[in-house]
């Protein structure tokens, strides 16, 4: 019974149709950029680069817009040219003001998600599926 192959349940089908409809490879990389970048200032390490302060107050102003703009492309995919271009512009604000970018591991995360976001197209609709084939129904004679 394992090796048979069956169709997949509804809800896996839909999840399916949800994620095609969506740029969510840009949108992980986006928020795993302002994850980085949020929690980067307050793991505790022994460098003094990397201190909680006024790192981790700009750290913040940086990261939970980033975080935001991938909720955005996860659910308003339509939105996905103005968050690429945000998400870039906040990544590379980030190297300014969030411990080096976060090491330059956000940054490059984040910009690279941006990239992503902005140049995403969105799926060309199915055509409707009716029982004649498409095309004209009579060929033209000539006259």
């Amino acid at each position: 019974m394992l090796l048979t192959r069956g169709t997949a349940p509804p809800s896996r089908r839909t999840a399916a149709v949800w994620h095609r409809q969506r740029p969510t490879g840009s949108a992980v990389l986006i928020m795993a950029a302002g994850a980085w970048l949020i929690v980067l200032p307050f793991l505790g390490t022994p460098l003094a680069l990397l201190q909680a302060g006024v790192a981790g107050s700009a750290g913040l102003g940086v990261s939970l817009p980033l975080l935001l703009c991938g909720v955005v492309l996860l659910r308003f995919p339509f939105l996905h040219a103005l968050t690429g271009v945000a998400a870039t512009a906040l990544s590379v604000l980030a190297l300014l003001t969030c411990n080096f970018g976060g090491l330059l591991l956000g940054t490059v995360c984040g910009i690279l998600g941006g990239c992503l976001a902005f140049s995403w197209t969105p799926p060309k609709p199915s055509p409707p599926v009716s029982g004649a084939p498409p095309g004209p129904a009579e060929p033209r004679k000539p006259v």
